[in-house]
């Protein structure tokens, strides 16, 4: 995924680098809070409630986003490379798609019944 960010290196420049290592952490802070009002809204409206939850989507967009701009600022802080940035991404995904794979493999192996239903 791709997002423009423009001119980030201004907003480290102006206010520096140990202010926005700060920021940085709040924001995370508020995204990991975003996440818990999104997965309380799904709770109760799976349990019958009558819920709105576009306050709290809006909330996870918001934060989403500031964590995304920060994410930026840190590369550039940091000197870190999209190309770096993913060949990490690109390994992580394939252990967890390896992990995927085993954990399907063992409940397959656990359903006899399927197998046969499936002529394996």
């Amino acid at each position: 995924m791709r997002v423009s960010i423009p001119g980030q290196d201004r907003v480290i420049a102006h206010y520096g680098e140990e202010a926005q290592s700060m920021i940085h952490m709040e924001e995370c802070g508020e995204l990991i809070q975003a996440v818990s009002k999104m997965r309380r809204a799904k709770a109760a409206y799976i349990a019958g409630a009558q819920v709105d939850d576009n306050a709290a989507y809006y909330n996870l967009l918001e934060e989403m986003a500031d964590v995304l701009i920060c994410m930026e600022q840190m590369k550039e802080i940091y000197g870190i490379s999209d190309f770096e940035l993913q060949k990490i991404v690109d390994r992580k995904v394939k252990r967890q798609e390896t992990r995927l794979d085993e954990s399907e493999r063992r409940l397959f192996e656990k359903q006899p019944v399927y197998r046969l239903w499936c002529g394996y």
